[in-house]
C-alpha cells in the first residue's frame, strides 16, 4: 500500500489537472443517494476505487507523454544544459560529476553554423537580442522550472556598394599645330597607335591610321578640327587650326628698261599691304619695298614675281612677264668721227661710263697686232682717234676693239666688257 502511495505522489507531482464543479457536484449527489444502506457504501467504496485506478492509470500516462516532450524539446535541453556545469572539454557534468556527452539538437545546429559563417564575414556583423527568461509553473505553487531562451542571432542588413570601375580610355596625344594659309602643303604625324580623325571646314571626316603620316596641299579655307571618336562614334576635337586666305597682290611693271642711271633697270610698283619680296627668275632681289627696279643684263625672258605676306603670315604672289632684246654693253655706240661738228660724235666713250659713278679702265687695242693705241680712267678723257704709240690719228672705216674694266660691278653684273668701234 504504501508503494502505491509513493507511486501516486510520484506521478501527480509534476501534474495539476484542471477542476470541475460540476462533475464534482454530480458525484456528490450520487454518493448520497446511496448511503442508505450497507451494501450501498460497499459498492461506493469500489467504484470509487475503480475511478481512482482509471484516474491514477491515465494521470500515469499523460506524465510519461509529457515526459518525452519535455526530453525532446531542444528548449528544454538548452535549459538543463546551463543549469549543469560544463567540463573543459565541452562536456556535461551529472550528479555525480560524470563527464556524459551531450549531442547537439537539429535545432542547436542551425544555430551554431550560423553564428560560424557571421564570424568569417565581418563585413556583415550579427545582431544579438538578449536572453529572455520564460518561467513555467507546474506541479504547485512553489515548484517553478526555469526555461532559458538561448540568444537569436539574426543577419544585420548590411548595405552593398557596387564599385564603379572609370572607363578606360585610349591615352592620344596630339601634335601642336598653328594657323596656315590657303595652298600650303599640310604634313600631320600621327604618332599613336591608334586612328585619329581630322575634320575640314565641309564637314569631311579623313581618318589618319596609328603610326603614319597624312599629306594634305589646304585648297579649303577655314578651320580644321584634330580629334577622335568616342564611345558613341562620335568626333571630339582635341585641337584646331585655321586656314586663312592671303589678301590679294597687285604687280605694276614698266614695258620698257630705263637706263638713266646708265643700268638697264626696269622700274616695277607694288600695291598691296605687308611685307613684299621681289623675285627675278625666282631669285630674291629685293625686299620690304613698294617700289623697286631690276637691272637685266642679258638679253632674254624674265619672270618678275611679287609675294606679300599680310599680318596672318600668308603670302600672296604676282608675276609679271618681261623680255630683254639685246644684252648691255654699257651703251657704247659702235662708230664716231672725229671731224664731226656735233662734238657727241667727234669722241668714244661707252655712254653708261659716262652716268654711272664706277672705277673703271678703258683700253683700245688695233686688232692686226694686239697694239695698244689708247688708255684711260676717266670718262672726262674719251679717245678722239689719236695712236698713242705715232700720236697720228688712227686709219678711217677700220674696226678698233675696246675693253673695259670695271672695279665695282653690280650684282649680277659682269666686270668686263668688249666691243668694237670704227673710225669714220
Amino acid at each position: 500500500m504504501k508503494r502505491l502511495e509513493d507511486l501516486f505522489k510520484s506521478a501527480l507531482k509534476d501534474q495539476e489537472l484542471p477542476y470541475d464543479e460540476g462533475a464534482w457536484n454530480q458525484m456528490s449527489k450520487k454518493l448520497d443517494a446511496r448511503s442508505a444502506g450497507a451494501s450501498g457504501n460497499f459498492n461506493w467504496i469500489f467504484g470509487a476505487a475503480g475511478i481512482l485506478l482509471i484516474t491514477v492509470g491515465t494521470l500515469i500516462y499523460l506524465n510519461s507523454d509529457n515526459d518525452t516532450k519535455i526530453k525532446e524539446s531542444p528548449k528544454n535541453n538548452l535549459a538543463k544544459l546551463e543549469t549543469k556545469p560544463k567540463d573543459p572539454k565541452n562536456q556535461i557534468l551529472d550528479d555525480s560529476n560524470k563527464s556524459v556527452n551531450v549531442q547537439p539538437q537539429k535545432h542547436e545546429r542551425v544555430e551554431i553554423a550560423k553564428e560560424k559563417a557571421v564570424s568569417k564575414h565581418e563585413k556583415k556583423p550579427s545582431v544579438q537580442k538578449s536572453t529572455e527568461v520564460v518561467q513555467t509553473t507546474c506541479c504547485g505553487d512553489n515548484d517553478k522550472v526555469v526555461h532559458l531562451i538561448p540568444p537569436v542571432y539574426r543577419e544585420a542588413t548590411v548595405e552593398e556598394h557596387h564599385e564603379i570601375k572609370p572607363e578606360t580610355l585610349n591615352a592620344l596625344t596630339f601634335n601642336t599645330l598653328s594657323d596656315r594659309c590657303l595652298h600650303d602643303e599640310w604634313v600631320y604625324t600621327n604618332e599613336n597607335k591608334e586612328s585619329i580623325w581630322i575634320n575640314t571646314p565641309s564637314n569631311t571626316m579623313v581618318e589618319v591610321p596609328g603610326s603614319s603620316q597624312y599629306k594634305i596641299v589646304l585648297e579649303t579655307k577655314g578651320l580644321y578640327h584634330v580629334g577622335s571618336l568616342n564611345a558613341s562614334q562620335e568626333f571630339v576635337s582635341k585641337n584646331s587650326f585655321s586656314v586663312h586666305e592671303a589678301k590679294s597682290s597687285q604687280l605694276l611693271v614698266e614695258d620698257h628698261l630705263n637706263y638713266e642711271n646708265g643700268l638697264p633697270q626696269l622700274n616695277a610698283h607694288a600695291y598691296s599691304d605687308g611685307h613684299n619680296t621681289w623675285y627675278v627668275n625666282e631669285k630674291a632681289v629685293s625686299s620690304n619695298q613698294n617700289e623697286t627696279s631690276f637691272n637685266l643684263f642679258s638679253k632674254g625672258n624674265y619672270n618678275i614675281s611679287l609675294k606679300t605676306q599680310d599680318e596672318k603670315g600668308c603670302t600672296a604672289v604676282s608675276n609679271v612677264a618681261f623680255n630683254v632684246e639685246d644684252d648691255y654693253n654699257l651703251l657704247a655706240v659702235n662708230a664716231f668721227t672725229p671731224s664731226s661738228i656735233d662734238t657727241r660724235n667727234r669722241f668714244f666713250i661707252p655712254f653708261a661710263l659716262t652716268q654711272r659713278d664706277t672705277p673703271f679702265t678703258m683700253i683700245v687695242i688695233d686688232p692686226a697686232d694686239g697694239a695698244i693705241l689708247f688708255e684711260t680712267s676717266n670718262a672726262d678723257m674719251p679717245w678722239d682717234g689719236t695712236d698713242r704709240n705715232t700720236g697720228k690719228m688712227v686709219d678711217e672705216n677700220k674696226s678698233y676693239v675696246w675693253k673695259v674694266i670695271l672695279e665695282h660691278p653690280e650684282s649680277n653684273e659682269k666686270p668686263e666688257y668688249l666691243g668694237t668701234v670704227v673710225r669714220l
